[in-house]
């Protein structure tokens, strides 16, 4: 038997520890954070308890509300050029995939030169990026703890892939307190994004016993969670289990 298994990012899980982002971003030595959210996460008052957690800890906050659904490479060149120009040295994203794939696309633009289109494939970004801090606001793609970004091709009207080693986040902090409140629509539908991740990590020819032991698990979570998640939403222990097993 042999396998090789891991996770790009250190992550912290429990209620309240997006609390910890300031601490943690000034305990990597940053200064200025790039902070990436789309404007429903704004609106949901979502942001400016961790923009204060960041001014608490000394650390500048430069925030970005222009994320869009499925990101487009021509947002993520927008963001970039801002936050290049800003000499941001860390960056952080709040929110579901759509925000925390565009920050891991913007971060790769740190350290790469544009277009982001050239980074298509695996281990095609050769440079590391700045710290990224990945908090997850629903509990479906985990994009928080994967080494792929998924941006839009405009041009070609194409998703494409953009994996590797410098493409995940440094750490994500899941806070189960930031999914209280979902609408029960959003629920449902990342709860059974995360349960198709689960069920197709099983069935995968590339499966293995660390890989199994996740997926089993976390289709006993979303089995257990996903209903009362969605018909109560102020549950807490079904809003953890459901981003636990994300």
């Amino acid at each position: 038997m042999e396998f090789m298994f891991g996770i790009p990012s250190f992550v912290h899980f429990g209620e309240g520890v997006s609390k910890k982002l300031g601490e943690m971003a000034a305990g990597m030595g940053a200064k200025k954070a790039f902070v990436v959210y789309d404007k429903g996460v704004k609106a949901a008052g979502i942001v400016d308890g961790l923009i204060a957690s960041l001014k608490d800890a000394g650390v500048e906050a430069l925030e970005y509300d222009g994320v869009l659904p499925n990101p487009p490479d021509t947002q993520v060149e927008e963001a970039a050029v801002i936050a290049r120009s800003a000499n941001v040295d860390i960056v952080v994203a709040v929110g579901g995939g759509s925000s925390i794939d565009s920050a891991k696309a913007i971060n790769i633009l740190l350290s790469n030169p544009s277009p982001i289109n050239q980074y298509e494939g695996i281990n095609t970004v050769k440079v590391p990026g700045k710290p990224l801090i990945a908090i997850p606001t629903t509990a479906g793609t985990a994009s928080e703890v994967t080494a792929f970004s998924i941006v839009t091709d405009t041009a070609r009207t194409k998703k494409m892939i953009i994996g590797g080693q410098f493409v995940g986040p440094t750490i994500a902090l899941a806070d189960p307190l930031l999914t209280v409140g979902m609408p029960p629509k959003i629920t449902s539908s990342t709860g059974m994004d995360a349960l198709t991740h689960a069920i197709e990590a099983y069935v995968s020819k590339a499966a293995m016993i660390p890989t199994d032991v996740i997926a089993l698990k976390a289709i006993e979570l979303i089995s257990n969670n996903i209903v009362k998640a969605t018909k109560n939403g102020s549950c807490l222990e079904a809003r953890a289990g459901m981003l636990l097993a994300a």
